[in-house]
């Protein structure tokens, strides 16, 4: 498993590397949305809209959420991702140990609210990776950013977890995970934020802001794992699909950028970065 992961890792790596360093921002979105429209046909599948009518619904249903966000001015689009995270994680903090009621269960396996939630969660992660790549001569360097410390933390959290890993972080969601995981992970993405912040990917940011706002992604990062986790665990799902070997699927592998990136955005917006 983990020499698939690794020789996964090889080849994605330096295509993604690539794609964002090098893509004009208008080529950069049609390349985002496929992989948003990747993850959905998983998401989608997992809460029942696998006939094609159903996903087609699915789909239209993304694509409208899309465009009528697109409408929303900035301050309003990316103060909702902050909206709807802190939503989020106030959620998989109060059921991380306990087992969730029959009543909010239900409300996971309504297909249609189910189907609400992922359009919402999937059209805000495209339009805060977007606007952060258009966003400024460093766009796409501070999205590379906050995928790499993405990255890292998932690997740090892997390694620590797996070497020391005894206090569960969430064991009602995902027994796996533990505190140990979450120290390796944020020892990792420290380290990665103050280097990022001297190659100057901070903008008009001082280290604290930086450091805070790279926290807060980290974090996020981690509920948004927690989140498609809990999904999964309502549908009785291990994983997500079967596309990426050694990572599950395209939704498995980027549930924790479907948190992080937007959060980042919004950040680096209301903090004046730009």
């Amino acid at each position: 498993m983990l020499k698939q992961r690794l020789l996964t890792a090889a080849v994605l790596i330096p295509f993604v590397v690539c794609s964002i360093l090098f893509l004009p921002s208008s080529i950069f979105q049609y390349l985002l949305a496929g992989i948003v429209i990747l993850a959905g046909i998983e998401w989608f599948s997992i809460i029942g809209f696998v006939k094609p009518n159903k996903q087609l619904f699915a789909f239209v249903s993304l694509l409208l959420a899309v465009v009528l966000l697109a409408f929303l001015p900035a301050t309003l689009l990316l103060s909702s991702v902050i909206l709807v995270w802190t939503v989020i994680f106030s959620f998989v903090i109060i059921f991380a140990h306990k087992t969730l009621p029959k009543c909010i269960s239900a409300v996971f396996t309504n297909s249609n609210i189910a189907l609400t939630m992922a359009v919402l969660v999937l059209a805000l992660f495209w339009h805060g990776g977007t606007y952060l790549h258009a966003s400024s001569i460093i766009g796409p360097q501070q999205l590379l950013y906050v995928m790499v410390l993405v990255w890292l933390a998932d690997t740090g959290g892997y390694f620590a977890g797996k070497r020391w890993g005894k206090t569960p972080l969430a064991k009602a969601i995902s027994p796996n995970k533990t505190w140990q995981g979450v120290a390796g992970a944020f020892f990792l993405g420290t380290i990665w934020s103050v280097l990022g912040f001297y190659l100057d990917f901070a903008g008009s940011l001082s280290l604290i802001s930086w450091l805070l706002l790279s926290v807060i992604a980290l974090s996020t990062a981690i509920i948004g794992d927690l989140f498609e986790s809990l999904f999964k665990r309502c549908y009785l799902v291990k994983d997500s699909g079967n596309l990426l070997p050694g990572h599950g699927g395209m939704l498995d592998r980027i549930d924790s950028l479907i948190a992080a990136v937007p959060v980042f955005t919004a950040g680096l917006y209301l903090l004046g970065a730009w």
